[in-house]
């Protein structure tokens, strides 16, 4: 465990991500989540420049966000983010949103899959990729199951095309967009207190995703998948 694994910083909200009602929309709460552990990855030398020399990539396998309470415009936010675990091919990320009294407005655990990008798949942690982050205790996240379980019937939503807006520097569709695919399936006011994702592979542009929504009890549940049905992210909004 190490006394600096800890990585923050502050911000406002902003015009430009906040709904009609004047909160932080989900999407944006994820990009400063994605924000965090990026610059994290560039204070500690392990960068986007730095990786893509290497040939390395981090990629994001699942979320899991609890949502306190939705920040307004304007409001003063710092945003957290350490490593508890980094284990074979995997580690395990949390991440807070505080207010300005450092009451918590957002957690969130995440595990990411670290990929040789030259071979395509997930490659071995060594110790030059995850000392200089450090590691510390997680934080009290509520227990869940790894996996998003589908609801039995699912109807089908209008197709989306992945436009150049949706891309980010992976050339895929950026972890944040799946939630707000998922999102548009939903009436605008919905604002949901637990967001859990499954990744399972990227989209890229020009791809069309095709989403699929389930209900059962008090979540809602959205496969976005190709023509044939299989997954590209599984969102389970609470």
């Amino acid at each position: 465990m190490s006394p600096d694994a800890t990585f923050s910083f502050d911000a406002r909200v902003r015009y430009s991500e906040v709904d009609h009602r004047g909160l932080l929309t989900p999407a944006a709460l994820i990009n400063y989540l994605q924000d965090c552990t990026i610059f994290h990855s560039e204070h500690v030398g392990l960068g986007l420049g730095q990786l893509r020399e290497r040939e390395r990539a981090w990629v994001l396998s699942h979320w899991q966000i609890v949502v306190d309470r939705y920040p307004s415009f304007c409001e003063p936010i710092t945003v957290s983010t350490f490593a508890s675990k980094f284990s074979g091919l995997t580690a395990t990320r949390y991440f807070t949103v505080c207010n300005a009294q450092g009451s918590y407005l957002a957690r969130a655990k995440s595990t990411w899959a670290f990929i040789d990008v030259a071979k395509g798949r997930p490659t071995r942690l060594t110790p030059e990729y995850t000392e200089p982050y450090g590691t510390r205790e997680p934080i009290d996240m509520p227990t869940e199951a790894r996996k998003v379980a589908l609801p039995e019937h699912l109807e089908d939503g209008a197709p989306i095309t992945v436009c150049r807006h949706h891309i980010d520097t992976n050339e895929h569709v950026n972890n944040s967009q799946y939630v707000q695919m998922a999102l548009e399936m939903l009436p605008r006011e919905v604002s949901p207190a637990q967001i859990r994702v499954d990744y399972r592979r990227a989209a890229v542009l020009g791809d069309v995703v095709y989403p699929h929504l389930g209900r059962d009890e008090s979540r809602v549940v959205v496969d976005l998948t190709d023509a044939d049905g299989a997954s590209y992210a599984t969102v389970e909004l609470q």
